[in-house]
């Protein structure tokens, strides 16, 4: 629909904003534009155009429903702009221009043109409304998974231990304001170190996973159960005393009797449970844990499955603290002493090769030796500084014997810890510069299960070695999940055959055939080998005919303090090897 209408003026009576007001009301409500929304356009035009005199418009309003459009033509040639003042219009209102003929002027067209304009802003308005609640929502979801991924154990799906210490504190809150008790289990699976050495991480991962799925089972909606790490797990019953828990213990402890059947292997494994009560045993959840963590080691030594707290426990605590004192102290006081065990070679006459083993003389308890105190220095983190100061004393110690002209290499156990020294490389480098070592001298052993654990972090180290002309060695070969063909890629130099297979040989023929399979593969490689833990004639004899390179154990010699170790290498030197048959 159009209306149309003409009007001169610069001859009307009335000002011709009033004009233009009424003649725009008149036409937008005739055109069945809502009344608010015309007066709001009748006076956007009236209020704001000033047309200069002598000016013939014309006003024109088209309507579509349900689009509405207002257009102001001005004279040809000239723009009605020129023609007219425009103060600042509102953010709602749009002219929009059209030349025409000479005293032309389109009110309709320019109130259309108004209406499309709001549509589409309003249009674009709500796209990108829409649009930000996508992104809003996207964002959500993402910082929920993150806020997951934080509190979870990515391995179980379970809750780890800053959301078990987040429940419990506020478990303990309810509780000391009602009145009621809790307890809380730590739990870790006795013998799980074995099957992961044996079988590898990804056994070790899947029976993990099928220990949470059964624990799960056992236990309330309630109840949190979590991963502590590695193969410790915790769980906070609420509404339990001690009593209960143990019943809960019991039943966990139960349903790992029956055997794992994962990837053809059929394992079994058993669990030791330290219990807490809440407030019994302490009043916050620190107190509760590492009272815990106290009754499931007492429940290991004495294989006990599993044990509620007791102050007298807390003597087994006290000397752990104590020793773990002492060790930080002796390490910095360098109170610690190097033994050394000969490496020998099973064809020729060369010198040996030496390992270097940490010894720990302490001043009131004695001997302390390193099945006690190099599993603490682990925990602790100790070990780091441990094995630096081991590398420096064992560099300085054979510098001295190259002086002496006893040229033998020395191999250093390394640690995890110190493979994810971001200055590991660095640190190694600079230590055979400071002691002048030839290249070659200095062996680094780490273990079969520290590769597999990051093959990438290690595989970097490896080869930053390796440009340093310091060999590798793989310790306890065979007890891990890797193979051969995985460390052909790998810049490594040597490996030992773990002890239980050297000692195994002769009750277990499977034994056998994996050392002379080793033996065979890595030599093929270019591998040398070494086979651990030979205590007798039998075993030298053996391995000596399977062609293994070097061998090591009580036969040749047990490991001995600096000055021992230099008259036997320097009886070495002038006798050639002396083996006791007896």
């Amino acid at each position: 629909m159009k209306t149309e209408l003409i009007a001169d003026l610069h001859v009307q009576e009335q000002p011709q904003e009033i004009i233009i007001y009424h003649k725009a009301l008149h036409l937008a409500l005739a055109l069945g534009v809502e009344a608010d929304r015309a007066e709001v356009l009748a006076a956007a035009v009236s209020g704001h155009c000033r047309l200069p005199d002598a000016s013939i418009m014309r006003c024109e309003i088209e309507s579509d429903e349900p689009r509405h459009r207002l257009v102001i033509s001005g004279a040809s040639g000239k723009s009605w702009r020129e023609q007219v003042s425009l103060p600042s219009l509102p953010d709602s209102v749009i002219l929009e221009e059209q030349r025409q003929s000479l005293a032309d002027i389109s009110l309709p067209d320019l109130l259309r043109q108004m209406q499309i304009r709001q549509l589409e802003l309003q249009q674009q308005n709500k796209t990108l409304k829409l649009e930000t609640e996508r992104l809003s929502t996207k964002l959500k979801h993402k910082n929920r998974d993150m806020e997951h991924q934080a509190m979870h154990d990515d391995l179980t799906g379970l809750p780890n231990r800053p959301l078990l210490t987040e429940r419990a504190r506020h478990a303990l809150q309810i509780a000391g304001r009602q009145n009621f008790t809790c307890s809380l289990m730590v739990m870790d699976l006795d013998n799980f170190r074995d099957i992961n050495d044996a079988l590898g991480h990804q056994i070790g991962d899947l029976m993990l996973q099928e220990v949470a799925n059964r624990f799960s089972k056992i236990l309330r909606a309630s109840d949190t159960l979590a991963r502590l790490g590695g193969d410790e797990f915790a769980v906070l019953l609420l509404n339990n005393n001690a009593d209960q828990a143990e019943i809960v213990a019991e039943k966990l402890r139960l349903v790992l009797s029956k055997p794992f059947e994962l990837q053809g292997h059929v394992l079994s494994v058993t669990i030791s449970i330290g219990i807490t009560e809440f407030p019994k045993h302490g009043g916050d959840i620190s107190s509760l844990m590492r009272r815990a963590d106290v009754a499931m080691y007492h429940a290991k030594n004495k294989k006990l499955g599993r044990l509620v707290y007791s102050p007298l426990q807390d003597e087994h605590s006290i000397e752990r603290l104590a020793l773990l004192n002492d060790l930080n102290l002796a390490i910095k006081a360098g109170q610690l002493e190097l033994y050394y065990q000969p490496q020998v070679l099973t064809a020729g006459d060369g010198m040996p090769s030496l390992e270097a083993l940490v010894r720990w003389p302490h001043p009131e308890k004695g001997m302390v030796f390193p099945d006690r105190f190099i599993p603490l220095a682990e925990d602790s983190g100790l070990i780091t500084p441990m094995t630096w100061w081991v590398m420096e004393s064992a560099a300085a110690q054979c510098a001295a014997w190259h002086r002496a002209g006893l040229k033998v290499n020395v191999s250093i156990n390394f640690s995890a810890h110190c493979l994810q020294e971001p200055d590991m490389a660095q640190r190694v480098a600079d230590c055979i510069r400071r002691h002048a070592l030839p290249d070659n001298t200095l062996v680094l052993e780490i273990t079969e299960s520290m590769i597999m654990a990051d093959p990438h972090q290690a595989s970097k180290v490896l080869l930053e070695i390796d440009a340093m002309h310091v060999d590798v060695s793989i310790d306890d070969f065979g007890t891990g999940h890797s193979s051969l063909a995985y460390l052909k890629h790998l810049q490594v130099d040597e490996l030992k055959i773990d002890r239980s297979f050297v000692m195994g040989m002769f009750e277990h023929k499977n034994d056998e055939v994996i050392v002379r399979t080793v033996i065979n593969m890595a030599h093929s490689m270019g591998l040398r080998v070494i086979g651990e833990g030979v205590e007798d004639r039998q075993s030298w004899d053996a391995l000596a005919a399977m062609g293994c390179d070097r061998i090591q154990g009580y036969f040749i010699s047990r490991p001995q303090p600096v000055e021992q170790m230099t008259r036997w290498l320097e009886d070495f030197a002038r006798h050639g090897l002396q083996l006791d048959d007896k």
